[in-house]
């Protein structure tokens, strides 16, 4: 039997958080070996003492097979999970063609639903789509912190389940790592796209939590998520019936003083953000489909100007 090889592209939260699992526990099998890719001084940590993984008060060392600086410093993998940011993404899909086949497989667990879309019209590989549920972030270099250890990724294909998957479904679940392999991926992911997209782009134009904006600007966000819900009909995606209501449901769920990453870094006045990634991409999928965007557009206009200069 060869080698089964995974590579970790990504190492911030999501990825350094799987990565370390992954790392850990396979760490001394024979038939399984964990790459990474990590720059800087978040590669040096690595490679010197290993990623560490803090998760609800355990302490976990993930020690790879090998820490590379570049995609294309990557050995053959048959299994990639991509973790990076989408605003990333054009790049990391050229380095990826230099090293994969139609033998890899890649799984990406980005924010939005346009990655899968990308990889899978211009790799020649195995793309599945999927997402992934928790709370985490880099804490330093080296060192991923989970407090509350909730985790779960949803991956697969609308075309069905494959053997392929289902090993893959093995070997996250092997490294302590809640996996659901489902063909009703598409719902899963967009369900999920619909309440970050529309929480993202109403805290960064309201300038607020998650709760101002449901007690203040509920005709908004609900809007938002309306619109959202009906591209995602237009795109054939098998939404329940009451979407809508549901997603308000969980964003009403949601702790009052809470925010969303893309509002931090709008706070943060960053230049690069994941607007595009939460607003251009429901608004061309729209305007391409007829059907109405008119809220993200309103929104998506006045938070491109205030991208990288954002006033509090």
């Amino acid at each position: 039997m060869s080698k089964i090889n995974i590579g970790i592209i990504g190492l911030g939260g999501v990825g350094g958080f799987y990565g370390g699992l992954l790392a850990h526990h396979f760490e001394q099998d024979a038939e399984v070996e964990i790459h990474f890719v990590a720059r800087g001084e978040h590669g040096k940590q690595i490679q010197a003492q290993g990623l560490t993984v803090w998760t609800k008060g355990n302490v976990i060392i993930g020690k790879p097979a090998q820490v590379v600086e570049r995609v294309q410093d990557l050995t053959a993998m048959d299994y990639i999970l991509l973790c990076t940011k989408e605003y990333d993404l054009d790049g990391i899909i050229d380095d990826l063609k230099k090293i994969v086949s139609k033998n890899t497989v890649i799984l990406p667990l980005l924010n939005g639903v346009e990655a899968f879309e990308k990889l899978d019209q211009q790799l020649e590989a195995e793309v599945w789509q999927g997402c992934t549920y928790m709370v985490s972030r880099l804490k330093e270099a080296g060192v991923i912190d989970n407090p509350s250890g909730r985790q779960k990724i949803v991956f697969g294909r609308t075309e069905g389940i494959t053997p392929q998957m289902l090993q893959w479904d093995e070997l996250l679940k092997a490294a302590g790592i809640t996996s659901i392999c489902t063909q009703d991926i598409a719902r899963e992911v967009w369900e999920k796209y619909i309440l970050v997209s529309a929480s993202a782009v109403a805290t960064a134009f309201y300038n607020c939590s998650f709760g101002v904006v449901m007690r203040d600007y509920t005709t908004t966000i609900q809007a938002l998520v309306t619109e959202a819900s009906q591209v995602a009909q237009a795109k054939g995606v098998n939404l329940t019936e009451d979407v809508v209501e549901v997603v308000m449901q969980r964003l009403a769920a949601i702790p009052f003083d809470s925010t969303t990453s893309m509002h931090s870094d709008f706070l943060s006045n960053k230049r690069q953000t994941e607007l595009e990634v939460m607003a251009g991409y429901l608004i061309r999928e729209g305007l391409r489909l007829k059907t109405d965007v008119h809220t993200y557009q309103k929104l998506y206009d006045v938070l491109k100007v205030k991208q990288g200069h954002y006033t509090v």
